[in-house]
């Protein structure tokens, strides 16, 4: 790992943005609990790209509204077990295309790339090794909260407060946040960093109230900043 100091830093998220097809393996563990607890009802793929990023208490919460924290904190454990025997995220998750070119190439110029995501310390290292980008990241941000539930208005405050926070730690020529969220673009304008909307398969009609710098939907195009 290259330990030069590292002049701009790119803040990347994860689901979404580096990572694809994920979404239908929560699909899958979603309808899959609820069908275990006798719930005949499932979660469409639509509402699932809507909640994601959100905790697990908030998918079984959307999904089963009549129940309560006890039983969505069962589903939710239920969610995990099915995962360890099934590995539906390790059939699914897939890098996004061009992810490892770009983190490669910002690494190769001496910068620094760090991870965000709502994934739990462990897990956001997991998945970065599932799709075999561990290699490019120097740090993480790990922003879990799958034991409660996670309002989609809390979401761009858990981040904004988590980076600024970050980068405290040391100064930088120029920060960069790239994500698929407009909470990601909240947090990054926050910073004052330059901000990418990366648009993924599941946001391409998405309207933003907060504008990003740049509005993508091919990774390589924040490359640009490495021509500054």
């Amino acid at each position: 790992m290259n330990t030069r100091h590292a002049h701009m830093l790119f803040v990347w998220d994860f689901h979404g943005t580096l990572e694809r097809d994920n979404v239908l393996a929560l699909q899958l563990l979603v309808n899959e609990t609820l069908r275990s607890f006798g719930i005949a009802r499932e979660m469409t793929l639509d509402v699932t790209v809507e909640l994601y990023g959100l905790s697990w208490i908030d998918y079984f919460h959307h999904a089963y509204p009549e129940g309560d924290i006890e039983m969505w904190h069962k589903m939710k454990e239920k969610a995990i077990e099915i995962q360890k025997k099934e590995k539906y995220v390790e059939r699914y998750i897939k890098p996004m295309n061009f992810a490892a070119e770009t983190l490669g190439m910002i690494k190769v110029k001496g910068h620094k790339n760090i991870l965000m995501s709502n994934s739990a310390p462990d897990w956001i290292k997991i998945f970065a090794k599932l799709v075999e980008l561990q290699d490019y990241f120097d740090d993480y941000i790990a922003l879990d909260s799958h034991d409660k539930t996670r309002k989609i208005g809390d979401t761009e405050g858990l981040k904004i407060k988590a980076l600024k926070e970050y980068v405290k730690k040391q100064k930088y020529t120029r920060i960069i946040k790239i994500g698929d969220r407009e909470s990601d673009i909240e947090a990054g304008k926050a910073v004052g960093a330059v901000t990418y909307f990366f648009r993924n398969q599941f946001n391409q009609k998405v309207e933003l109230s907060t504008k990003p710098d740049h509005d993508i939907s091919d990774l390589r195009d924040v490359l640009q900043e490495l021509e500054i």
